[in-house]
């Protein structure tokens, strides 16, 4: 490293210390941290075990890698446009390298910040400098280093080409909400004491099925078992029987009958199974509400209609997808675009797809903003996925009344 770079303070590419940075993602669970009755394990352990967890990433990295990355183009009135010919475009939305969809890549970056918390790219750059492609880096193999300048290196421990060193501008972090600022938490992290119990009503739900939901049963009788030897050998020879045929009761049910005047009495308290499944049914639902989905989306709602199924597909949006959304593209910016290209460029999601209505409510919306003087015809049906134009041979018609579009007749002076 030259005089120039010492003094710039600039990182470097030396050779990985032999102490484990403290951010790094499996380091705390190296030592054991969070592990308990009711402690979270892991997030494969959350996916395994709860549905709902499942359906809840699956659901917002599908959504979010669906729609459209767009890169806009700042203009000098205000306003922007979409910067198709951008280097960034297609890798955002076609390729981003020549082995991975851009869709692929966009989901597991999401996928790695909802259950670890972090998720990593390495950036690709040409002879200009600009980038051309985006390669995933699993988040597993990643650890971050804070360089005494305030600046931010990675370390992949890959299996193949072994520890690679990568410089903070050639890497794109994604983080969910963090503790310090460098290193991300995931959401079922932040409320490892709800995921913990979750796992733990499903460890006990699980026990329950491999046990054939056999309830627990005790046996009394006012004969008494003397102590000779007949009087034990009758005890333990009913014992056995019972327990025997509890046990069978998994594959082959049939009444149990009873000798000695032997009487059954569950263990259980009254009501105690149908409290379990409300307590389980509430952990389910606090797992949806640490995700911000609702519940009707993942299937845990039992009374909703179709207005409140309306409200809460727009409550996805606004309050799951737009802020996670916007999490995602405030990383990009920052990552993929330099100061003077953040100042002419900026990467956003289209987030119209998500709200566009039955096909009646768009037209009504767009017929109110031409009305309005807010939107164009060719701006309607651009969106609809038409050409700005008619083809050749086609004509709109436009209603007499119409107060924008294409003019109507004139009627005749005198008429």
């Amino acid at each position: 490293m030259g005089f120039l770079s010492r003094l710039m303070g600039r990182e470097r590419r030396a050779a990985p210390p032999q102490a484990v940075a403290a951010s790094d993602p499996y380091l705390m669970q190296f030592l054991g941290f969070g592990r308990g009755t009711t402690g979270f394990a892991s997030p494969e352990q959350a996916l395994s075990s709860l549905g709902v967890a499942s359906r809840c990433t699956t659901l917002i990295a599908e959504s979010l890698a669906a729609l459209p990355l767009v890169v806009y183009r700042r203009m000098d009135d205000g306003g922007r446009e979409e910067a198709r010919d951008h280097p960034l475009s297609s890798v955002l939305n076609v390729a981003a390298n020549d082995r991975m969809p851009a869709f692929n890549l966009r989901e597991l970056l999401v996928r790695d910040v909802l259950l670890g918390g972090n998720g990593y790219a390495k950036a690709a750059f040409d002879g200009r400098g600009r980038i051309t492609a985006l390669d995933y880096l699993p988040a597993r193999m990643v650890g971050v280093e804070q360089l005494r300048t305030g600046r931010l290196r990675y370390r992949l421990s890959d299996p193949v080409r072994g520890t690679v060193i990568l410089t903070e501008d050639e890497t794109a972090h994604l983080r969910y909400a963090s503790r310090d600022g460098i290193f991300g938490v995931s959401p079922l992290a932040w409320a490892n004491g709800a995921v913990g119990l979750a796992l733990a009503q499903s460890a006990l739900a699980t026990t329950q099925a491999e046990r054939g939901f056999v309830p627990e049963v005790a046996f009394e009788t006012d004969a008494a078992f003397n102590d000779d030897d007949v009087g034990n050998a009758a005890f333990v020879r009913i014992k056995r029987q019972l327990t025997d045929r509890l046990t069978s009761m998994r594959e082959n049910v049939a009444p149990l009958l009873l000798e000695a005047g032997l009487k059954a009495k569950p263990l259980a308290q009254s009501g105690r199974e149908a409290q379990f499944h409300e307590a389980r049914m509430a952990g389910l639902e606090d797992i949806a509400r640490i995700y911000g989905v609702p519940l009707s989306v993942v299937g845990l709602g039992n009374h909703a209609s179709y207005g409140s199924l309306k409200e809460e597909s727009q409550a996805l949006v606004r309050d799951c997808l737009r802020p996670m959304a916007a999490r995602i593209e405030a990383q990009l910016n920052l990552s993929l675009l330099s100061s003077e290209g953040r100042r002419q460029y900026r990467i956003e999601h289209d987030l119209s797809d998500l709200l566009r209505g039955d096909l009646q409510s768009r037209l009504e919306a767009y017929r109110t903003g031409i009305d309005a003087s807010v939107l164009a015809p060719e701006e309607c049906r651009i969106w609809e996925g038409l050409s700005s134009q008619p083809a050749p041979g086609h004509t709109i018609r436009v209603p007499l009344n119409a107060k924008h579009g294409a003019e109507a007749p004139q009627a005749p002076p005198g008429a």
